[in-house]
């Protein structure tokens, strides 16, 4: 005889269903945290070899066909949670974005409020956001007063974005070149010399030279990168692509500063680059203006293996790893 009613029937559903989910995301989040930690462990004392955990994280990738990224972000785990309760109440999403949370004292908080709040994972991100999106301004380390400066929301920088291989012809002593950025200039035969006139947008088509009479003074300067490494929060060391030569340089990233690297808050920044650029597909790179260190100014446009894209200066503003700096030292510059 069955005595139990449907309210019974969907009470005990649910109570299964919670159960399970609760078992299967614990299981997940164990299994994150212990690869975290395997790796953590294995990346011990290997500090002084810069390229090591780039290269053990990404023959790991190759090995266990799980991203690069994704490997970066449960040592990234591990590290900013060194110990998950058993059973904990939150979730991957919500351990995802709290790693997102530099400061270890404010990310310990956070994790305390998101735990006794009972917050979604979007309640959280709301908070993350609004907390790594406040930067601190100050005249100097401190006010007059010994307190901290004024907060105000990071300002995001229009994005600067041309087409990969275009180039302009200039006039030259020796007669018409194109200018491949980079102070790398490439002769013009007689033969081109005659079909082409200084101020000419062209495209390199292999060893051809194609006239592109809609392209802009916008459209230049932008490149792919076809390797990279990163130095710290907003400068890297990139593999450009030219017409005829590969070069590499360093680049700067436009309109942003980072903190050094000798803080946390700056070893969370590179760490958050190298997240992202361990999944990355393509890399494109626009800049034609060098700082006061000879390092080339860049705006870094990622298209990750999701195929989503990304514009790294305002990734790290949005995400609080970084500050605006005076325009007028990095800001205004044009092609």
């Amino acid at each position: 005889m069955i005595s139990s009613s449907y309210e019974d029937l969907l009470r005990d559903v649910r109570s299964a269903l919670f159960t399970g989910r609760a078992n299967i995301e614990y299981a997940w989040l164990t299994m994150f945290h212990d690869v975290g930690r395997f790796i953590h462990t294995h990346l011990l004392g290997q500090q002084d070899r810069a390229d090591f955990a780039a290269k053990t994280i990404a023959r790991l990738a190759a090995d266990t066909d799980i991203s690069r990224r994704v490997l970066y972000e449960w040592l990234q785990f591990f590290r900013c949670f060194p110990i998950v309760r058993e059973r904990a109440q939150l979730t991957r999403t919500h351990y995802r974005l709290l790693c997102q949370v530099a400061d270890k004292k404010r990310r310990q908080a956070l994790t305390v409020q998101a735990t006794k709040k009972k917050w979604t994972s979007p309640e959280l991100e709301e908070r993350v956001r609004a907390l790594n999106a406040a930067v601190a301004i100050t005249t100097d380390a401190k006010g007059s007063n010994g307190m901290a400066g004024a907060v105000r929301p990071a300002e995001l920088l229009t994005p600067k974005r041309g087409i990969v291989g275009l180039y302009r012809v200039v006039a030259r002593k020796r007669g018409l070149a194109v200018d491949v950025g980079f102070k790398e200039y490439l002769p013009l035969t007689a033969a081109q010399s005659r079909e082409f006139a200084s101020g000419d947008i062209v495209r390199a088509d292999g060893g051809r030279l194609v006239a592109v009479g809609s392209a802009k003074s916008t459209d230049l300067f932008t490149y792919r990168a076809l390797d990279h490494r990163v130095i710290d929060g907003d400068t890297l060391t990139l593999d450009i692509e030219l017409p005829r030569s590969e070069m590499v340089e360093k680049m700067r990233l436009r309109g942003i500063d980072c903190p050094e690297m000798n803080t946390a808050e700056g070893r969370a920044a590179k760490r958050f680059v190298e997240g992202l650029m361990s999944d990355v597909e393509e890399i494109t790179v626009v800049t034609s203006k060098v700082d006061k260190y000879d390092r080339y100014l860049a705006d870094v446009h990622l298209r990750l293996s999701s195929g989503e894209e990304i514009f790294l200066n305002n990734a790290l503003l949005e995400n609080g790893h970084a500050n605006r700096v005076d325009g007028s030292k990095q800001d205004d510059w044009t092609p």
